[in-house]
């Protein structure tokens, strides 16, 4: 029994050591020189032979002998190999990531309310009641994207200032700072989310001990992907969700730089019409071609039922039921399914094919009821 047990061992050891001298193999077959390479098979070949069922007990000790003599320096690894391999496989992971959001799947975070309700953007609105407990909260902010925000005076005194800093003071992460006299309360979140969320106080005013300064909760916007293979396929079609890039779209860029803000951004929007489509808005529906849009999509919005208020006027293109537009030939029109609360087509024009990125393809966070395929 002793006997089969050394045999077992051995025989485990020669599995793990076949194992180990193949993987050298393969992975330095083009970096290692060949006579390094030669005597890596010659140790491996030594090993599969001793690990045979029909070598006797004593030639198998002859080969191990001989491996450890003739080969040992290959079999040992140095302290950092294991970092070695973990970094190459952190490299091909990174790798691979960078290749699919490059040239197949892009993640996308929706910014404003102008898909509402098909897709959700940041939203930070003032609540009544305590926020819940810790579990729910927590609950709340992995599945649901949704976080909760409370700052209270902790004594009477003065605001004396109203900022944005960094949590603990050292974390990169944008904070609200709420500065007493002598006393400093913390929101987890920018200074323009806290005021959209309701901030009662500005710099100056007096607050007394268990005043409410902020009370709100912030959801965030919908994380997708983008599908960027399909248009290298096929071209858009009437009624899907895309995204595009603002490149060139003078009518949005122009508005983006008197708000200091530079260089092209995304915009996700409906596209309800292609290229030679005529267009008309009879409020609550869109017409195309003399007739009301026929895609689902378009339907869902002009029905005016479960959040949707149906298409209104523009501000430059179509500001009136008889006026009619007919979208260049290689473009698209794009439209936000809250066409009250959307800037898109009806205020700057047509999307130029060139500025196409993708389809909106999957909601993948938060785990709302709008998860799953977008529509």
């Amino acid at each position: 029994m002793i006997f089969f047990g050394k045999a077992r061992e051995e025989r485990t050891h020669l599995k793990a050591l076949i194992h180990f001298l193949g993987k050298r193999i393969r992975y330095g077959r083009d970096v290692l020189p060949e006579k390094t390479l030669t005597r890596l098979r010659e140790a491996r070949a030594l090993a599969k032979q001793a690990m045979g069922w029909i070598t006797p007990a004593a030639k198998r000790g002859e080969l191990l002998q001989h491996l450890e003599t003739q080969y040992g320096d290959l079999l040992r690894t140095d302290k950092h190999h294991g970092r070695r391999e973990n970094a190459e496989v952190a490299l091909v992971a990174i790798a691979l990531a960078l290749g699919v959001r490059a040239y197949f799947l892009q993640p996308f975070k929706i910014p404003t309310h102008s898909m509402r309700p098909t897709l959700l953007g940041i939203l930070n609105q003032p609540e009544n009641q305590l926020p819940p407990s810790w579990p729910v909260r927590i609950f709340d902010l992995v599945w649901l994207g949704k976080g909760w925000h409370r700052a209270v005076a902790p004594k009477d005194g003065t605001i004396v200032s109203v900022r944005e800093g960094r949590l603990f003071g050292v974390i990169p992460w944008t904070t609200t700072e709420i500065v007493g006299d002598g006393w400093m309360e913390s929101v987890w979140t920018g200074l323009q989310q806290t005021r959209e969320g309701g901030l009662k106080v500005r710099a100056g005013d007096a607050v007394k001990a268990g005043e409410v300064l902020a009370n709100f909760s912030s959801a965030s916007g919908d994380h997708l992907f983008v599908n960027k293979v399909i248009y290298q396929i096929r071209k858009p079609q009437r009624g899907e969700t895309f995204v595009f890039t603002t490149d060139g779209i003078e009518g949005i860029e122009s508005g983006l730089r008197l708000r200091g803000i530079e260089g092209s951004q995304y915009y996700i929007k409906r596209c309800v019409a292609l290229g030679e489509d005529r267009l008309q808005v009879r409020p609550p529906e869109l017409w195309i071609n003399g007739q009301p849009a026929q895609d689902w999509g378009c339907q869902r919005v002009a029905a005016q039922k479960d959040g949707y208020g149906g298409y209104t006027l523009g501000p430059t293109f179509l500001t009136s039921p008889t006026d009619s537009y007919q979208v260049p030939g290689k473009d698209y029109w794009a439209m936000g399914d809250n066409s009250a609360n959307s800037f898109d087509s009806r205020g700057w024009g047509p999307v130029p094919a060139r500025n196409l990125v993708g389809k909106g393809a999957f909601v993948y966070w938060p785990f709302s009821r709008r998860w799953g395929l977008i529509h």
